[in-house]
C-alpha cells in the first residue's frame, strides 16, 4: 500500500505540477485564434484607364460646344490633338486601402496641358519633372537670365513626366476618379 501511495503521490504530483505548464498554452491558444480572425484581408483595388480625344463642334447658334469621344485600341491621332486620360478606381472589398494613391505618367510623344489634373474625390495632386523621383504641387525649374542670375521659374510643360492624386484612405465600396489632359505632339 505504501508503494501505491507513493506511485499516486509521485502522479497528482506530477498531475499537480503539469496543469500550470499545460494551462498557459491553453489559455494562450484562444488569443491566437483571434488574432488570426482579426486579420483582415488586403484591400482589393481595381484601375481602369481610359482615353478620349477633344472636338469643339460649333452649334446652330455659332457657340463653340466641347465633346470627348472615346478612343478604343488602335485608333490614330494626330499631332495637336488633345486627350483626357481618366482613371478610375474602385474598391469592392471590405477593408479600407490606406494612403491611397494614383501615379500616372505621361505617354510618351505627349505633352501635360497645365492646370488639367483634377479629380472627383478632391484628391491632393503632384507632379514630377524628374521620371518620378519627387513630386511637388508646383514644379519649377532653375534658369540662367541674361544678367548670369540663377531664377527659379515654373516648369514648362514639356517638362512634366508623372502626375500623382494621393486620396488619403479608399474606403470600401467607394469608388474614384482622376482626370488630366495632354496634347499629341
Amino acid at each position: 500500500m505504501k508503494l501505491l501511495h507513493k506511485v499516486l503521490g509521485i502522479g497528482t504530483l506530477g498531475l499537480i505540477v503539469a496543469l500550470p505548464l499545460i494551462s498557459p498554452v491553453q489559455a494562450s491558444f484562444p488569443q491566437v485564434k483571434e488574432m488570426i480572425a482579426q486579420v483582415s484581408p488586403k484591400p482589393v483595388i481595381k484601375l481602369n484607364l481610359a482615353a478620349a480625344k477633344k472636338s469643339v463642334v460649333v452649334t446652330a447658334g455659332e457657340q463653340p460646344v466641347v465633346k470627348w469621344e472615346n478612343l478604343e485600341d488602335g485608333v490614330v491621332v494626330n499631332p495637336g490633338d488633345i486627350l483626357r486620360y481618366t482613371v478610375s478606381s474602385a474598391n469592392p472589398g471590405k477593408t479600407a486601402a490606406k494612403d491611397f494613391s494614383i501615379t500616372q505618367p505621361i505617354p510618351e510623344k505627349m505633352v501635360y496641358e497645365l492646370n488639367t489634373a483634377t479629380s472627383k474625390n478632391q484628391a491632393e495632386v503632384a507632379f514630377s519633372i524628374d521620371n518620378g523621383k519627387t513630386y511637388v504641387a508646383k514644379p519649377t525649374i532653375t534658369v540662367k537670365t541674361e544678367d548670369g542670375k540663377t531664377i527659379e521659374q515654373p516648369a514648362p510643360a514639356e517638362t512634366y513626366t508623372h502626375i500623382r492624386w494621393k486620396f488619403g484612405s479608399l474606403a470600401p465600396a467607394t469608388d474614384i476618379a482622376a482626370m488630366y489632359e495632354v496634347k499629341v505632339q
